[in-house]
């Protein structure tokens, strides 16, 4: 085989490869538009929006309490597949609440997480998993991670459950909803999600353990008052 032909040959292929890769890309973005769908039933008001890598975000209300469900593809991974993550919160004036962060096996370049942020350490109850990291924004959310530890536990004991947050201005959950597939990631690093997205019931049950949150803080507003 001559220099030339050899040249034509691998242009060839890597026009095949760059061909399938992006007809490969193209099926993959169509698969994301439609993650969100069937839960627009379980919130007033459903609105969907869709981000430039083409996931889906979920904007309505529940309870009379604004809610956005956002679906999140981490890639900074190391020596792990893709993680997808749904971030559901749940917005309301949380008065005089400290903000009170836990991250469950934390790796260091969560990008997405709120307790990374912050500053105060706290020390973890003894029904928690043991990897996790527990922040504060002051003294203050040591009684408050106290008070909200039963609440607290019985959603940590879901291992899909990455991260609980409580701040001021609502409430948080995120969870794993798909693990990337390795043929593609790692011959193509690209992040394609099977069986991917949110259930119905499970975006349902997230709720209620955001309200059960929500009740025991508003429960407790003396403690936070004094």
């Amino acid at each position: 085989m001559s220099v030339l032909t050899a040249i034509l040959v691998g242009l060839g292929l890597a026009g095949a490869v760059g061909a399938c890769a992006a007809r490969e890309r193209r099926l993959m973005r169509g698969a994301r538009l439609s993650l969100l769908d069937r839960c627009a039933n379980v919130v007033d008001g459903a609105e969907i929006r869709h981000g430039r890598d083409g996931f889906p975000t979920l904007v309505g209300s529940h309870g009379g309490k604004n809610v956005r469900l956002e679906l999140i593809s981490d890639t900074m991974v190391i020596r792990r597949l893709p993680q997808l993550w749904a971030s559901l919160t749940l917005l309301d004036t949380l008065t005089a609440v400290p903000s009170l962060a836990i991250l469950v096996r934390p790796a260091g370049y969560e990008f997405y997480s709120l307790t990374s942020r912050l500053t105060f350490a706290l020390g973890t109850p003894a029904a928690f998993p043991q990897e996790v990291l527990i922040r504060g924004s002051d003294a203050r959310a040591e009684p408050l991670l106290e008070q909200l530890s039963p609440q607290l536990a019985a959603i940590l004991a879901d291992p899909r459950v990455k991260e609980i947050a409580i701040t001021c201005r609502g409430l948080r959950i995120i969870s794993q909803v798909g693990e990337g597939r390795r043929g593609e990631y790692l011959l193509l690093r690209q992040a394609v999600f099977d069986d991917a997205g949110v259930r119905p019931s499970e975006l349902s049950k997230r709720l209620e353990e955001l309200e059960a949150l929500q009740d025991a803080i508003e429960a407790h507003k003396w403690k936070q008052a004094a």
